[in-house]
């Protein structure tokens, strides 16, 4: 077998990573790996101040990373992927527009609702078959055809983020399907972007780029010899199109065995979900808000979202700011003795979405739900753990019902895969035994879809032998007392969504 190395760039809404990827005898391995951290920063834009990505910071971590990793060995070629739904505008010179707002923002609510009132939900989900998030890209771009710095006046082409990174890079102006599919704007059937919901949102169609399917296209440009030289490379690497949203990304590298499998990329969010050969686009899926995101080789993402360890990371960042900069693992043994389902709220709670204040603000929500308010760090993270598993467990549910699926195990990559009270917890509420991936899943995913571009693979039965085997961390009888208590905890957190 040759030996590929590729460099896999992975940003995510709280940290970014730029990986080194090998191919060996036994699969794909990471050599080398640099992390940076990622946060909304607030700017001022349009005449307001707004949540926006450091998109200069963002690319200062990356080339620092391209730098470190390329210091270990010769690079094949490189790749991004990231958050889904934000995006950039770029003038007739390549630069931007305007700051690039974050998702947490809320300036995209008023289009949100304009928008889904004036073309109806059925009208909308029919087409795309994307799951209503007032962040979505359709109300983003909305909110920027009626600001008043009028960025349209301006802007020659959209890129998401993954593509204006890769365009900072080399040049290039495409976009990709696994993010495109994801924007409530494009049509997974025709390949194409849809007029008529760009027109209705006052979004110029000259602004949208060709999109290229991740490992099915060739390289989507190359690194020129200036850039080439300051980041060690070679000058004419290769810069592939890779999956470019970070879920198909991570699903790519998942140990699925069959249709009875569910999966989890857990992480800021956590994305709960089945892989599929078509979409789903009945009234019981809008029903449950379920989302049909593009995935390689042909594959539908039937999942949902549910508010992941964000809140506690958020958490951490307020405790840390007050003095009490507590690691993963003093959490994790702090949950483990804390009651549990003692206090449980709504994660996807709307109040839950901006940052800062996070332990009052979740409080607040438990407060008004009824349950008791967590006295302590631990039984604050507990509270969030409890919650995020029974939603998840939820999910689960709905999705196979939906999909008429038997369901057999629930895999779980990402960072999550290494919290073991979570995956235990996701195991009980669902009735499901958990096995894990890779922690590094969605960089290993961008790899092995760069991989599978070169060599010219268009199945995933042919990277078999490139990823990551399961291993199992839960069953449904590790905890004997959750199990008792998960009926009635079910019930109490559906009884909070009936009051909201």
């Amino acid at each position: 077998m040759s030996t590929d190395r590729v460099i896999a760039v992975d940003l995510g809404a709280s940290s970014g990573r730029v990986a080194g990827v090998r191919t060996t005898d036994g699969g794909l391995e990471i050599d080398s790996v640099h992390r940076f951290s990622n946060a909304p920063v607030r700017r001022e834009s349009g005449g307001s101040r707004r949540w926006c990505w450091d998109v200069d910071a963002i690319m200062k971590g990356v080339s620092e990373g391209i730098r470190a990793v390329a210091s270990h060995g010769a690079v094949d070629s490189i790749a991004v992927d990231s958050w889904a739904v934000d995006y950039g505008l770029l003038d007739d010179r390549g630069e931007l527009v305007a700051p690039v707002t974050a998702y947490r923002d809320e300036r995209h609510a008023e289009s949100s609702a304009r928008l889904r009132a004036e073309l109806g939900d059925a009208a909308i989900y029919g087409r795309t078959g994307i799951q209503f998030q007032s962040f979505n890209t359709l109300y983003q771009l909305a909110a920027d055809a009626v600001d008043p710095a009028r960025p349209f006046d301006r802007a020659r082409r959209m890129l998401m983020i993954p593509d204006l990174v890769a365009h900072r890079l080399c040049g290039s102006v495409t976009g990709e399907r696994t993010n495109a599919g994801s924007t409530q704007c494009f049509d997974l059937e025709r390949d194409a972007w849809i007029p008529e919901l760009l027109e209705a949102a006052g979004v110029p169609m000259r602004l949208m780029p060709e999109v290229v399917a991740g490992g099915t296209a060739g390289p989507i440009g190359v690194i020129g010899p200036a850039i080439a030289e300051a980041h060690g490379l070679a000058a004419g690497t290769a810069m592939r199109a890779t999956a470019t949203h970070d879920t198909a990304a991570a699903v790519a590298a998942a140990p699925l065995a069959g249709p009875g499998d569910v999966f989890i990329s857990s992480g800021t969010w956590s994305l709960v979900g089945l892989e599929l050969g078509e979409s789903i686009r009945t009234p019981a899926a809008m029903r449950i808000n379920a989302t049909n995101e593009p995935g390689i080789f042909g594959t539908t993402r039937f999942l949902r979202n549910v508010a992941g360890l964000w809140l506690l990371q958020e958490c951490r960042r307020a405790w840390a700011e007050d003095g009490r900069d507590l690691d993963w693992a003093t959490l994790a043994s702090m949950a483990e003795a804390a009651e549990p389902f003692r206090s449980l709220f709504d994660p996807d709670d709307p109040g839950l979405a901006a940052p800062g204040g996070m332990p009052g603000r979740i409080a607040a929500v438990i407060a008004a739900g009824g349950d008791p308010v967590p006295e302590d760090d631990g039984a604050m993270v507990r509270a969030i753990l409890d919650s995020v598993s029974l939603r998840t467990a939820d999910a689960i549910r709905s999705l196979a019902e939906v999909a008429g699926r038997r369901l057999d195990r629930v895999v779980v990559v990402g960072g999550g895969a290494a919290n073991g009270l979570l995956n235990r917890l996701i195991s009980a509420c669902s009735g499901l035994p958990v096995v894990v991936g890779s922690t590094e899943s969605t960089s290993l995913g961008n790899a092995v879809v760069q991989i599978a571009s070169s060599r010219g693979l268009r199945k995933r039965a042919d990277l078999a032998g490139l990823l990551p085997v399961a291993t199992p961390v839960a069953d449904p009888d590790d905890l004997p007392e959750v199990r008792r208590r998960v009926v009635s905890a079910g019930v109490r957190l559906a009884a909070l969504d009936a009051k909201t």
